[in-house]
């Protein structure tokens, strides 16, 4: 309804504060205007209510004789209706006029009159132009045609036409009809027995990261906006589930072709509402821009029922034209940070980094910088054949000693990566420096923490267990006579926290996490401190009388979050419960454990030798 309302103020009410001036004449001696349109349903019919200033007497030789003011509302009942031409319209069934308090006026003839007069027929006349949103849907749907069906595609949609209108408590739905001879062949969608192929995966691996970004997109859209916790909650489970399953998919070769489909439909069922209360035009002039979005956004999620009817895919193309519906910007895909996606889960705009001591490279010590970002593509993915089973996404990293960026000035030299490489430095020069920056890590959040009946020391213990559990407190490591970053067996989780890059894109800078430590700590505070927070605590009396009250018990739920992603949520209880842990579980909480005490850096062996 918000929408509609906002077509409605955007045509019939142009003037500032959504006014319109209906009658204006004879030096204001007759004057109507109206303000604050209302609309919402009743029944089958629309409830279209507006308030009414009137100003009416009789103009003689430039004077106005017995003047008659009146303030008040006028409520029209209306039916809308659609033409063939998608001009939707609203006929008026019944009126009433209410006084500044609400109540029913009785009838005043001249009054009712001149309302019946003026006002009904200008609100009459107000017609939406709904052509040019149902003609992007045709474009954005023939954009994710199949090749051998696009013909067939056109013609099922040049054959479109509307539904009678249909109200709900909440919205004016138009169904969007089309007539069918023949459906097109639509491919199985199923993999082959052995898999698919990897031309196939990296074109997968290719639409989900559009498919990610126009998630983040579309949260980014909500960053001005009066989330509640709740709201927030909700935006950053979704993301989080669509990037760990994802990276569950890709490590254990799991993909399909129809594995982003099932995402996005079903996350979109997800936010939609949510999307629907909060995201505005902001900008009258793309009203029917956010009315394509949606129309395009649930043909979209569709897609299995039109999917086969059409002839039509989902496809990388398909989502950047869905993003240019909402905003001039186009999807990103980099690895930069997002302060709008920060703020909406609830985080600063940026994570802070710490500063790190001047130190300039010898000139052979010097390697290539990353590669460049790839180009938003323009309708077909470009060549991702470099990928292999998902390892490529990040394997090429692993041969970089250094990387030189203006926008990474603060990132240590080569003198300060040795001083924190494990291989070259003793562990009992290592240890007591890395014990050094978990501590400061672990301050940056301890204010944060909403859980309360803690011991001071609870959160420093789970940071230095996490630590030693996801890296043996190691940055950098020595590989094939290379200092390179500490990097997970699957090439996803990065440094001493090992904080996963396609899980935390747009929230952390890679190349910080990368190169350094300090930074990587950081961030794994902070991730530990958001499940805590935002998971955990709310849920934590439900397992009161299950160890709940046990911080051994805590850290340990929380690191299952840490490592294996919101879906642990209720998975770990039950695993503590009934004395099922895995293997990951018990050697985490023997680290923990240990790390009750003063001297139990002894304890760490896990450092290679020199």
């Amino acid at each position: 309804m918000e929408l509609l309302r906002a077509l409605i103020v955007d045509q019939a009410y142009p003037e500032p504060g959504e006014q319109a001036r209906v009658v204006s004449m004879n030096q204001g001696c007759n004057d109507i205007r109206l303000s604050r349109p209302q609309i919402s349903s009743d029944g089958s019919l629309l409830r279209f209510q507006t308030d009414i200033s009137l100003y009416w007497g009789t103009p003689i030789a430039g004077r106005c004789l017995a003047p008659m003011g009146w303030q008040g509302s006028v409520v029209l009942l209306q039916q809308p209706a659609i033409d063939r031409h998608w001009q939707l319209r609203f006929q008026t069934h019944d009126s009433a006029l209410l006084d500044r308090s609400g109540r029913a006026v009785p009838l005043v003839e001249l009054l009712y009159n001149l309302i019946k007069e003026h006002v009904h027929s200008y609100l009459g006349r107000i017609t939406l132009n709904l052509a040019p949103p149902v003609g992007d849907l045709k474009q954005f749907l023939l954009s994710q045609a199949i090749d051998d069906g696009s013909s067939s595609t056109e013609q099922i949609l040049d054959s479109i036409y509307p539904d009678r209108p249909v109200l709900s408590p909440t919205d004016l739905r138009v169904d969007i009809l089309a007539q069918v001879d023949h459906p097109p062949a639509a491919p199985t969608g199923e993999p082959a027995e052995d898999g698919i192929s990897e031309e196939a995966q990296a074109k997968i691996i290719a639409l989900w990261k559009s498919w990610d970004a126009m998630l983040v997109h579309l949260i980014d859209r909500l960053s001005e906006k009066p989330l509640s916790l709740a709201d927030r909650h909700l935006l950053l489970d979704s993301m989080l589930t669509v990037r760990y399953e994802f990276e569950d998919a890709l490590t254990n070769n799991h993909l399909t072709d129809r594995f982003v489909r099932d995402q996005f439909m079903q996350t979109w069922q997800v936010l939609r509402p949510l999307f629907r209360r909060h995201l505005d035009p902001g900008d009258s002039n793309n009203l029917l821009g956010y009315l394509s979005f949606f129309t395009a956004a649930d043909a979209l999620s569709g897609i299995d029922q039109i999917g086969p009817l059409l002839g039509v895919e989902i496809s990388r193309a398909g989502f950047y034209r869905l993003a240019l519906m909402l905003s001039n910007e186009t999807l990103n895909e980099g690895e930069g940070v997002d302060p709008r996606l920060r703020r909406v889960l609830g985080l600063d705009d940026t994570l802070p980094v710490p500063p790190a001591p001047p130190a300039t490279p010898e000139p052979d010590q010097l390697f290539p910088t990353d590669p460049a970002a790839p180009e938003p593509p323009p309708s077909e993915p470009p060549d991702a054949s470099w990928l292999r089973h998902g390892a490529g996404l990040l394997q090429r990293t692993t041969a970089l000693l250094f990387t030189i960026r203006a926008a990474h000035a603060a990132l240590p030299g080569m003198n300060e990566i040795r001083e924190w490489t494990a291989g070259i430095v003793s562990a009992e020069q290592l240890l007591p420096k890395v014990h050094k920056v978990v501590q400061e890590a672990t301050r940056s959040q301890q204010a944060k923490i909403t859980v309360t009946n803690l011991n001071p020391d609870w959160f420093s213990r789970m940071m230095h267990a996490t630590a030693w559990q996801e890296s043996c407190f190691r940055q950098f490591v020595v590989k094939d006579n290379k200092i390179v970053y500490l990097l997970s067996y699957n090439n996803t989780s990065v440094g001493i926290m090992q904080i996963n890059e396609k899980v935390w894109r747009g929230i952390y800078d890679m190349q910080e996490l990368r190169w350094n430590i300090r930074y990587n700590s950081l961030a794994g505070a902070e991730i530990l401190s958001l499940y805590l927070n935002r998971y955990i605590a709310p849920k934590r009396t439900a397992f009161s009388g299950e160890g709940g009250g046990d911080e051994r018990f805590l850290a340990g739920w929380l690191y299952s979050l840490y490592n294996g992603g919101p879906r642990q949520l209720d998975k770990f209880p039950s695993r503590y419960t009934t004395n099922e842990l895995y293997r990951s579980d018990e050697l985490f909480l023997e680290k923990f454990d240990k790390t009750n005490g003063s001297s139990w850096l002894t304890t760490v062996d896990c450092l290679p030798a020199l």
